[in-house]
């Protein structure tokens, strides 16, 4: 109805004077205070400071500026002492949390321990390896006890998908250096047909066959349809923003000229041509990455990881680690066989 205001209007002129009657009220509060002995007091001490340092009369503060200073000064350090008081009550929550996290896991672990073994099987090329194959090897563990991995052979691959980067040697080397898995199996073929799934189930026990969540059609047919007919069959999520694809166009984007250091183009050797690049290679890959690990997934992985004590020994070794390959695997198998040999000779003496 005309001339009644909206309920919206009505919030409104209410807000608006609500808060010109605070600011109404800190005005009057403020003069008040600007007046008292107290402030007298202490404006004459700080006028008689501030002249012995040289600075001009007329430069020396009033004592309402003196007064909305303090009162400023009196909020910030009420409001840092809420938020510090805060920050700390969270800290403790949050280590309180750490704590029953870690609980709760070693509980987990020791529970997994004592169940019955439950066996999960899980397959792929596994070219390139990168976090995502561990993050599904993870997960699949995660759904039993002990986790089979069956690596594609080379010929298989490169009969079905092409050539792979890596030779069967390297990529086994890689899939057995992973924590999550107990046990490998060469030479799975490519594309596993229904007699050859039913034989890697009897001869290894396999309780399910795990696969990511989308599907796997061969020639019209579910390549994993055996497992789902006898129940044995179980879905894994992807791990979004990595792929061996996507890493592959990364290297296809790095030319030759991104290790090189100077100020003169590096020319072509056969040719003598002057080659360039278009803009930063690092700063064209950080835009087309997707991958962002969090907290949560990175205490995911470290699960059963224990800190190490006052008399453990440790071996450091530091690296870039990109692009993690076979030696990096074999080096760090190399690490810890020196720990294990320093306590074993610690143990001696």
């Amino acid at each position: 109805m005309e001339g009644i205001p909206s309920e919206q209007e009505s919030y409104g002129h209410a807000a608006n004077s609500l808060l010109g009657s605070a600011v109404t009220m800190i005005d009057s509060w403020s003069q008040t205070c600007s007046q008292s002995e107290i402030v007298s007091t202490s404006l004459a001490s700080l006028h008689q400071l501030l002249l012995s340092t040289g600075l001009p009369p007329d430069r020396l503060p009033t004592a309402e500026s003196f007064t909305y200073t303090s009162i400023v000064v009196l909020i910030s350090t009420i409001a840092y002492t809420f938020h510090s008081r805060r920050r700390k009550r969270l800290s403790r929550e949050l280590r309180d949390a750490q704590a029953k996290l870690k609980y709760l896991q070693e509980k987990l672990f020791k529970s997994t321990a004592t169940k019955k073994e439950v066996r999960i099987f899980i397959d792929g090329a596994f070219d390139l390896l990168h976090y995502g194959h561990m993050n599904a090897f993870r997960l699949g563990r995660s759904l039993g006890t002990q986790l089979v991995v069956g690596v594609n052979s080379d010929e298989s691959i490169t009969e079905c998908k092409g050539i792979p980067l890596m030779n069967d040697q390297e990529r086994l080397t890689m899939v057995s250096a992973c924590k999550f898995v107990d046990e490998v199996v060469p030479g799975v073929p490519y594309i596993m047909n229904r007699e050859y799934l039913d034989y890697v189930i009897e001869k290894y026990n396999i309780d399910y066959v795990v696969h990511g969540d989308d599907p796997c059609i061969v020639d019209g047919k579910d390549v994993y349809a055996t497992a789902k007919q006898a129940g044995k069959f179980r879905t894994i999520p992807r791990t979004e923003g990595v792929s061996t694809t996507d890493i592959v166009g990364r290297m296809l984007l790095m030319t030759k000229e991104h290790h090189y250091q100077g100020n003169v183009e590096p020319s072509d050797e056969v040719s003598g041509v002057t080659t360039s690049t278009i803009g930063p290679p690092l700063e064209v890959l950080g835009q087309q990455s997707k991958f962002l690990t969090t907290s949560r997934m990175l205490q995911l992985f470290s699960a059963g990881v224990q800190a190490p004590n006052q008399d453990t020994r440790v071996v450091y070794i530091d690296g870039a680690w990109d692009l993690f390959h076979p030696g990096h695997a074999v080096m760090l198998k190399a690490a810890r066989e020196v720990r294990r040999d320093c306590f074993i000779h610690s143990q001696a003496q």
